[in-house]
């Protein structure tokens, strides 16, 4: 059955057939020169999406191993950070700044609506001792996109840490790393990426080396110490410049995909989703199934949308499923069974499945 799904969740997303292969093909050795050209090539087409000068490693596992490196490594336990809190995933960040023992301040807004930049400079002027501010891009809970330019501003003026939750959105998003204040950035393979999931890169910013190293003897591990994975970069960096032994194959496939990106356009790309973004939401309205966010609020790669009143929207995502074999969501949190949400991130959508979509819930009944 899965075969026949039509993936329209906020990731994993349905890879292109090329990419697929490339996740197939002979499981290659993750060590020696011909590898290690490879895996540069890869990671080095990911500071172009990060728009940095910085480093770039890609850590096997989930979004969330990324963001865990970020935390754990740039700030130490007792410290208070600022954590933007307006959907599911900030509580994320919120849950793993816990687990390290870290003071989370939280700076929220209204699940639905973007963090208000000035809200964090209050906080800093009342918090002095906080160290850093850590942000979701893109709330996937709620398809919110925070103002993470402007925040970042805020973050440099204070001399604070800034960390950015992008897992959601590099590659389907603008994002500038450097040229908005960003020191540590953490996406996923699953999303806007186009790749299938199992690797996280992690961007880190000259300043967030400095964040990085100023507690040398902080206790943090060693997988997700971000300083192990500076070590094996630049002392094994010949040969096999990662402290683990490396997905070998789901890095083939992250190349192949980041290769079609570029070979598309990533603005053309993005405004490819835009457009389909906006027919989706001109769909829903239409039959009655207003979008949660306004036009100026919405995002180009996932989509949120009300059900008929009185009904929980587990029930739609059921119905699309089982009836004609379309995988949406549902809403999270706060939000449960009073959103779907329909992802359109992957590059292998087209206007034929937003369509299709579309007269799949025009269908419903309650």
């Amino acid at each position: 059955m899965d075969k026949e799904l039509l993936l329209m969740i906020p990731g994993p997303i349905q890879p292109e057939q090329e990419v697929m292969a490339a996740m197939g093909a002979p499981v290659r050795a993750h060590y020696g020169p011909e590898w290690t050209e490879l895996y540069n090539q890869t990671t080095a087409i990911l500071k172009r999406l990060f728009n940095t000068q910085g480093d770039v490693f890609l850590m096997v596992g989930s979004g969330s191993c990324a963001l865990d490196g970020c935390l754990g490594s740039a700030f130490s336990a007792g410290e208070k950070v600022l954590i933007g809190y307006n959907g599911f995933f900030g509580e994320r960040l919120k849950a793993i700044a816990e687990g390290y023992g870290l003071n989370p301040i939280l700076v929220d807004a209204e699940w639905g609506k973007p963090l208000n930049p000035t809200d964090f400079e209050a906080a800093l002027q009342k918090h002095s001792d906080a160290k850093g501010i850590c942000v979701v891009h893109l709330e996937t809970s709620t398809t919110i996109i925070n103002p993470i330019e402007e925040i970042g501003k805020i973050a440099r003026n204070y001399g604070v840490c800034f960390m950015v939750d992008a897992v959601s959105s590099l590659g389907g998003l603008p994002m500038s790393m450097d040229d908005w204040n960003i020191d540590l950035c953490a996406s996923a393979s699953q999303k806007c990426l186009g790749a299938p999931p199992g690797l996280a890169p992690v961007a880190i910013g000259k300043h967030g080396w400095e964040w990085i190293d100023r507690n040398p003897s902080k206790g943090h591990g060693w997988y997700t110490n971000l300083r192990t994975w500076r070590k094996y970069a630049d002392e094994w960096a010949d040969w096999h410049p990662f402290p683990i032994t490396m997905a070998t194959n789901n890095v083939l496939a992250l190349k192949a995909s980041l290769d079609n990106l570029l070979r598309e356009g990533v603005e053309y790309r993005m405004e490819r989703y835009r457009s389909l973004a906006l027919r989706l939401r001109d769909g829903l309205r239409k039959i009655g199934m207003p979008p949660f966010t306004p036009d100026q609020m919405m995002s180009p790669v996932l989509t949120a949308a009300f059900g008929p009143e009185g009904v929980p929207t587990s029930e739609i995502v059921t119905y699309l499923a089982e009836k004609h074999h379309i995988k949406i969501a549902g809403g999270l949190g706060a939000l449960k069974n009073k959103i779907i949400r329909i992802g359109h991130m992957a590059p292998t959508v087209s206007k034929e499945d937003i369509d299709r979509v579309l007269d799949a819930l025009s269908q419903f009944k309650p």
